[in-house]
């Protein structure tokens, strides 16, 4: 005998079937609340300010540098410059 499709099919109760009665939920929304929030780095300049000279000698803020800040250097002094900018 050839398996045909009727033969391979087999009909499944829906009984025995576990079918969830709960719908399907949609994806949340993105947080833009967070991206509102100020960062450390932001909070810990505000307290710099406030301080004034009475912020710690041993407690520097160093920014971030990115890849922008470097666009307008000679390529041939880029990694100098960041090497400089770097305490070590």
């Amino acid at each position: 005998m050839r398996p045909t499709q009727s033969r391979l099919i087999r009909v499944v109760p829906r009984k025995l079937l576990n079918v969830s009665n709960q719908k399907i939920v949609a994806r949340p929304t993105p947080q833009t609340a967070d991206k509102l929030q100020p960062t450390l780095m932001d909070i810990m300049m505000k307290k710099k300010e406030k301080a004034g000279d009475s912020w710690p000698a041993n407690l520097r803020l160093e920014p971030q540098l990115t890849s922008k800040d470097f666009k307008s250097v000679q390529p041939a002094f880029r990694s100098t410059m960041r090497r400089m900018t770097k305490e070590r």
